[in-house]
């Protein structure tokens, strides 16, 4: 382990928190950098816009070159930051100061939105995550030549089954990460709904091997009609301009403004605290291709004891999915689920956070991914 001149080591993140400032998104973020902290390290967090207009403003709620509202947002959550403009002008900490803590780290850490600039070939260590299986490996992989190290939630690479392509690289499996000292186990005892959250499309499918792969538009068609099944209620935060909301709400499902629910951080742990189960819709990517994937969104749910329905994408090779998390394919699977979590909701409820400590604890995670890269 390098040292500089302070006591702990150094770690760089290059994450996307101002990008899109919504609780969800800097949690995915935010736990790492927790993960990371627990374990020791400082963290430097980077941020760099790649492309027009990818900054969200949720003031007008459109997308723009203007940096200003995402660096005021991570400088509210993050203590040592550099965002980088399409102007290449550095806010929060300049240049000197990034260039510095790049000669200092111990090694980059780059989450899932593909970035590269040359300053981080300062760091020779440098690891991607890849939390979005087949669109990461079919549209960033000339940004990948750069990292030396690549983790995926693609847990099933290289099965037989599983389409997602390794791109004659090797792949270091690993997980979504939670903070679970961040969340307060309180289960409900009352009856709450069961609630989803998505996007309707979230960008265009791609295609690998002749086969198409699309977002969880193709997949919550498959369910639609699941609230008029059930006397239980179901509420959908759902995003997209796209979307069909008239026929969604004509088959029972309650709709709620994603961009309220997940504004602040208050929101979303609200969101969470008054959900009785998360009902977890995944792209049709994850499931068609047999990735292995599991949802960033959905531990923090377990972190709060709140037991999950989750697709079946293949996580149940590696995740205990008999108490706490439940798999489904079809309808009649998640209403039997339903029921199932139901029938003993105090149970499933504490086997969720001990799942959430046991199989996503950040700290625990990262550790080991470390190890794994010999960062460590």
């Amino acid at each position: 382990m390098r040292l500089g001149s302070n006591s702990k080591p150094l770690a760089v993140v290059v994450g996307f928190i101002g990008k899109l400032p919504y609780a969800g998104m800097s949690l995915y973020n935010l736990h790492y950098i927790r993960g990371l902290e627990a374990l020791g390290y400082d963290v430097h967090y980077v941020e760099r816009i790649n492309k027009a207009q990818e900054c969200y403003d949720p003031g007008s709620r459109s997308s723009t070159d203007d940096p200003g509202f995402a660096v005021n947002y991570v400088r509210s959550l993050v203590p040592h930051f550099s965002y980088i403009d399409r102007e290449d002008f550095c806010h929060g900490s300049d240049w000197n100061a990034l260039r510095a803590a790049l000669q200092r780290a111990d090694f980059v850490l780059t989450l899932a939105d593909p970035t590269w600039f040359d300053e981080l070939g300062i760091c020779p260590r440098r690891a991607f995550v890849d939390g979005d299986p087949m669109f990461t490996q079919i549209q960033a992989a000339d940004t990948l030549t750069h990292y030396t190290t690549l983790f995926t939630y693609a847990t099933r690479m290289g099965m037989p089954d599983c389409d997602v392509p390794s791109l004659g690289r090797e792949w270091i499996k690993t997980r979504p990460v939670v903070s679970t000292r961040d969340w307060t186990f309180a289960p409900l005892n009352d009856h709450g709904p069961v609630t989803a959250l998505m996007h309707w499309a979230s960008g265009s499918p791609v295609v690998w091997n002749g086969k198409q792969y699309g977002h969880k538009n193709r997949e919550f068609e498959k369910f639609i009609d699941l609230p008029t099944r059930t006397s239980t209620e179901f509420v959908l935060a759902l995003g997209g301009r796209r979307a069909p909301r008239e026929e969604i709400s004509r088959n029972g499902w309650r709709l709620v403004d994603p961009l309220e629910m997940t504004g602040t951080m208050e929101c979303y742990r609200a969101f969470i605290a008054e959900s009785r189960i998360d009902f977890g819709i995944a792209k049709h990517a994850y499931v068609a291709s047999r990735s292995g994937w599991f949802s960033d969104r959905s531990t923090c749910f377990l972190a709060s004891g709140r037991p999950v329905l989750h697709q079946d994408t293949g996580c149940g090779d590696w995740l205990p999915v008999d108490s706490g998390v439940l798999l489904f394919s079809d309808t009649d699977g998640a209403l039997e689920g339903l029921r199932e979590i139901e029938g003993d909701y105090q149970r499933h409820a504490r086997a969720a956070r001990m799942l959430a400590e046991e199989y996503f604890e950040a700290a625990n995670v990262i550790c080991r991914m470390l190890e794994d890269a010999g960062f460590r």
